[in-house]
C-alpha cells in the first residue's frame, strides 16, 4: 500500500514537472511566435512604404513624358 502511495504521488510529481516544462516551452514558442508577427508587420510596411516611393517616382517620370510629348506635338 505504502508502494502505491510512493508511486502515485512519485507520478503526480512527474506530471507536474512535464507540465511546468510543457508551459515553457509553449510559452517559448508563443515568444518566437510574436516576434515573427512583429517583424512580418515591420516588413510590410517597409514594402508598402517603398511602393508608395516607386509609384510617386513613377507618377513624376510619366509627367515629365507627358510635358515632353505635348512639346514635341507643338512643334509642329
Amino acid at each position: 500500500m505504502r508502494t502505491l502511495i510512493l508511486a502515485s504521488l512519485a507520478t503526480i510529481s512527474l506530471a507536474a514537472c512535464n507540465s511546468k516544462q510543457e508551459e515553457a516551452r509553449k510559452a517559448e514558442l508563443e515568444a518566437r511566435a510574436d516576434k515573427l508577427e512583429e517583424a512580418s508587420k515591420a516588413t510590410k510596411k517597409g514594402a508598402e512604404s517603398d511602393a508608395d516611393v516607386v509609384k510617386k517616382q513613377g507618377a513624376a517620370k510619366a509627367e515629365v513624358l507627358k510635358d515632353e510629348a505635348d512639346r514635341v506635338r507643338d512643334q509642329k
